[in-house]
């Protein structure tokens, strides 16, 4: 038996995947479902475990080479089996991807004419390129760090390959046949360079007496130049690079325009506390944003789509990828179908989604298939940033961080409320500025009035004032009225809280209702209130209630007090009036001004 082990497709749209590490050696045994190998293609990382028992008979990947999905890798087979054919076949398979990799190889000239070697391209005496040998990448670096033309060098490795002590050898051979001349790294010769120092004067430290960087930096610090010490060195490859070209692509390709938009946060926050306290899950914050994210995509579908080969595609579904920062990279996972989920179902399936991220539990399926991202890095207290759209998607929605800024009230006084910033990048070469500051308008309206997108229980307990399990604390008939200084103050009565003040001509500062018109109000409310008892109670058909109440004269003592009752009805006069008498009778303010109440006053010191 036996069989080719390849590189693993770890999903539809890996290209490439690279060999992190052989966990058994060339020569050892393994059995059914042990590890052979890990590997990692551009979005995750997998494990390749053996189909049957056997010894890993021959490898053909070194650490850190990178082969498209399919290619042979290594072969096991029992330690006595025949695998002539299987290394036969693995043979055929690398040379094909070697052509594929490298293009088409080159019409063949008519006879008699001598094709001429293209300009600026190396050749050996055979005419083979540097691009046409066969190396592995270490071989190619460390010919790049010695200066050694890869066609000058004759490969020992498989099938004839170049390996790094070929390259060493080549290194070593060519010090020895041009002594006298100066053995430094292109990479050392640019630093000398940089900060000025003669070659001449280095001794080398690298192989062979090679000049290093180390060393130019060396030479540098003792002529009082500037150096620098390498803390340490991150290769560039797997998901970072993968990454770096997505965004690269992006920005490439896509006409980037960035609008920004600030939204009151106050209903948003506590429409998510409601949610958490009543549902039997945990909702957060951004579990109730993505409703109102979902929601604005279903009124603005130009945004949930993507643009490839100059087609705009809209999608049905709400995939909304979320940016979730792991330490390979930034990655997108796809929370599916968001609109068709209860509040709670996006909650679970989010905080799941997430975890499955931040633990490297992801699969391929969970980074595709989105139609629009949303991404936080408010949580890290940025205040704005310009987010890059995921391609193919046509926009993203970044978040900032939550911010308490003074608005003015409802009754011109200041108070302190919290705004959410929001950035919209989006593809101009789709949607216009226009499309995104109204899908931005959108957005701020359902994230300022989040409650018809909750469970209809959510918004009841919230106006019962059952939120976090406390009922909502009634006055009692006690309120407190506190006055710090000047001549304004705020009044508690149980939960509920408001301002009083006096006009400027008073002392005050206008931003409240002075003592009087507080009592005046009191009137008016408990009129109206008593006459729609009243009007239930008849089953007498009433729409609006309004009560009008002054009282004269404009200033001092109250010398007089009318009030004026509208009602929106069709009762005939007589059924109104003997409507309005028996609210007003009812109405308990209005029998305290009718009646002398003894005031029992003391005081206390705070």
């Amino acid at each position: 038996m036996g069989y080719i082990v390849r590189m693993p497709k770890l999903g539809l749209e890996m290209e490439r995947g690279t060999l992190l590490e052989w966990a058994i050696d060339e020569g050892d045994s393994v059995s059914e479902g042990e590890l052979i190998a890990e590997v990692e293609s551009e979005k995750s990382i997998g494990e390749i475990e053996a189909r049957e028992d056997g010894v890993l008979r021959r490898t053909y990947l070194e650490v850190d080479e990178t082969v498209p999905p399919g290619t042979p890798i290594g072969i096991v087979a029992p330690a006595e089996a025949d695998i002539s054919d299987l290394e036969a076949e693995a043979t055929a398979d690398l040379e094909a991807d070697v052509e594929v990799e490298e293009g088409e190889p080159e019409p063949e000239p008519d006879e008699g004419t001598a094709e001429p070697a293209a300009s600026g391209t190396d050749t050996s005496a055979g005419g083979t390129t540097a691009d046409e040998i066969t190396a592995s990448p270490r071989a190619r670096d460390r010919a790049d760090e010695l200066g050694v033309e890869l066609t000058t060098v004759e490969g020992t490795g498989y099938q004839g390959s170049i390996t790094e002590e070929d390259v060493e050898r080549a290194a070593s051979e060519g010090a020895d046949e041009g002594a006298g001349e100066l053995n430094a790294s292109p990479r050392a010769r640019a630093r000398a360079d940089e900060l000025g120092v003669d070659l001449a004067a280095v001794d080398g430290s690298g192989y062979q007496g090679a000049i290093t960087e180390e060393d130019i930096e060396a030479a540098a610090a003792e002529t009082g130049g500037t150096s620098r010490t390498l803390a340490e060195e991150r290769p560039f490859g797997g998901m970072r690079k993968t990454i770096a070209s997505r965004l690269s692509e992006s920005d490439r390709e896509a006409v980037h325009v960035t609008v920004h938009r600030e939204a009151d946060a106050e209903a948003l926050l506590s429409a998510a506390d409601a949610a958490d306290a009543t549902l039997e899950t945990d909702i957060s914050v951004q579990d109730v944003l993505l409703r109102a994210v979902s929601a604005a995509l279903a009124d603005h579908p130009a945004f949930n789509a993507t643009f490839e080969d100059d087609v705009h595609e809209l999608w049905e579904e709400h995939n909304v990828g979320i940016a979730v920062d792991i330490e390979q990279g930034l990655i997108a996972p796809v929370l599916p179908d968001v609109e068709s989920k209860s509040l709670g179902e996006l909650a679970d399936e989010r905080r799941a989604l997430v975890d499955r991220a931040i633990s490297g539990d992801y699969t391929m399926d969970d980074l595709q298939g989105g139609t629009f991202t949303v991404t936080n890095l408010g949580v890290l207290g940025v205040e704005a940033f310009d987010p890059i759209i995921n391609p193919p998607q046509v926009a993203i929605l970044g978040v900032d961080a939550i911010d308490e800024q003074p608005t003015r009230g409802d009754d011109d006084g200041i108070e302190w409320r919290r705004h959410l910033p929001f950035d919209l990048s989006f593809d101009h070469r789709v949607v216009d500025g226009a499309d995104a500051a109204r899908f931005l308008e959108t957005l701020v309206d359902y994230v300022e009035e989040p409650w018809p997108l909750l469970p209809d229980e959510v918004a009841e307990a919230a106006d019962r004032g059952t939120v976090g399990g406390a009922e909502t604390e009634m006055p009692g008939r006690s309120v407190t009225a506190t006055n710090p200084d000047g001549m304004r103050g705020r009044i508690e009565a149980g939960s509920f809280e408001w301002t009083y003040d006096e006009p400027e001509s008073s002392g005050g500062t206008e931003t409240g209702p002075t003592p009087v018109d507080v009592a005046l109000s009191g009137l008016a409310s408990c009129l109206s209130l008593s006459t729609r008892f009243q009007a239930s109670k008849r089953d007498m058909s009433v729409e609006e209630i309004q009560v009008d109440v002054d009282a004269t004269p404009a200033e001092g003592p109250v010398e007089d007090i009318a009030a004026t009752i509208r009602l929106a009805t069709d009762e005939d006069d007589e059924a109104v009036d003997r409507l309005v008498d028996l609210g007003e009778r009812g109405c308990h303010v209005s029998q305290m001004l009718r009646e002398e109440l003894e005031l029992d006053l003391s005081w206390e010191r705070l």
